[in-house]
């Protein structure tokens, strides 16, 4: 009895999609199952090359270039991706940019792990007429470790992902069609303060970056902001940002400070203080800090604010009524849920909900609570007399 082959009945599209998503040298080794699927490998549109299966880099170099010279070239590449251990070779590296730019690839992503030293990519990796998706990232590095010496020549870059960068200049200026930024564990370096030139950007993502003093937004279509956890003392962004979402931890550097009235039209804002522990001393310069930035995102129709920012605020309430109440067109307050021992715990001052709500008398209040908990919610309007709801 002859056992049908099922697996070389399998149509072009769906082979080329699973061997896809393995290593190149993987996806060789398995077109040897079937003798219909010889050749398949040179016609992949997602190419995923990786030094995982070679102990030294030179022989993944000569393997890269094996790989692309054998390649059927009438077939169009969509993508490229590039993982390699160590420092970086600059010959495989640029032979796969050069053939990746030169047959017009889209997508492009190069990653690397497990290095001490600052990677130098070849010049050419920077510059591309027809790249439209790039990332550059690195694993398990001890160091900020790639920088680049001139700007970024993307002129059809429309989303860009950069981890473990140091920046030192304007990157951005010629990517004129940039709409997604995320820059990742970064640090500005030769300057105090580093612009952001970005004519097109929509959404602009910031984490875990750090910078001497000031970093500048030039991008007039940006309409959402993410920073998480960044260190620089000021952050000018364009007046017409839509919505925020601030994540930063409670150390005396750690709050960035917005310019003055640059807000105008915010319609969500989120602002979470994380990796906060009620042991830690309290301030009251870092609640003015806070108090003085929730006045700055007055038009704020939306807003979230996690739990551990409301109770912070709420242990100065003559600071508080020192300040007025900054929100006049909110719609809906939310207050995420904090976890502090066995319990979720969240107290508010009757001077936090004065200054949060005054002026949006009509406002939504709503609370965000994890399912299957123990849950206690503490209001005290005065400080002999408490409420708890069980919910």
């Amino acid at each position: 009895m002859m056992v049908k082959d099922r697996l070389s009945s399998l149509p072009d599209e769906l082979i080329h999609k699973i061997l896809s998503c393995c290593d190149i040298k993987i996806a060789v080794q398995t077109c040897l199952l079937s003798s219909r699927w010889k050749l398949v490998w040179t016609s992949l549109p997602c190419l995923n090359f990786s030094s995982r299966q070679f102990r030294k880099l030179d022989k993944f170099s000569k393997f890269v270039n094996h790989v692309l010279s054998h390649r059927n070239h009438q077939i169009q590449v969509s993508s490229v991706k590039l993982h390699f251990y160590g420092a970086a070779n600059k010959d495989f590296v640029r032979k796969i940019a050069n053939y990746a730019f030169s047959h017009n690839v889209q997508e492009l992503t190069v990653s690397s792990s497990f290095s001490n030293s600052r990677q130098v990519y070849p010049s050419c990796l920077f510059s591309s007429q027809c790249l439209k998706h790039f990332t550059v990232t690195c694993n398990y590095m001890r160091l900020c470790t790639t920088k680049t010496e001139a700007p970024l020549d993307f002129p059809s870059l429309t989303t860009l992902n950069l981890s473990y960068i140091t920046l030192s200049g304007d990157l951005f200026s010629k990517c004129v069609n940039l709409k997604n930024l995320t820059l990742e564990r970064f640090i500005v370096e030769d300057v105090e303060v580093i612009d952001i030139i970005t004519p097109s950007l929509s959404n602009l993502m910031l984490v875990y970056g750090s910078c001497s003093k000031a970093i500048n937004v030039i991008a007039p279509q940006l309409e959402n902001l993410t920073i998480s956890n960044c260190y620089f003392s000021h952050l000018n962004a364009p007046p017409g940002l839509s919505s925020l979402c601030y994540t930063f931890q409670l150390s005396p550097c750690s709050l960035v400070q917005f310019s003055n009235d640059r807000f105008h039209s915010l319609n969500k804002v989120t602002i979470c203080l994380s990796d906060y522990y009620p042991t830690m001393p309290c301030k009251e310069e870092s609640a003015r800090k806070i108090i003085n930035m929730l006045q700055q995102l007055h038009s704020a129709r939306y807003l979230t604010l996690n739990a551990d920012i409301v109770e912070y605020i709420s242990l100065f309430p003559d600071l508080l009524s020192q300040h007025p109440a900054p929100f006049s067109n909110l719609i809906c307050l939310t207050m995420d849920y904090c976890k502090k021992k066995d319990a979720f715990i969240v107290t508010m001052s009757s001077e936090t909900r004065k200054f949060l709500l005054e002026n949006s008398p009509s406002a939504t209040f709503t609370m965000k609570l994890p399912k299957s908990e123990n849950y206690q919610f503490y209001k005290t309007p005065t400080k002999l007399s408490a409420a708890r709801w069980h919910y």
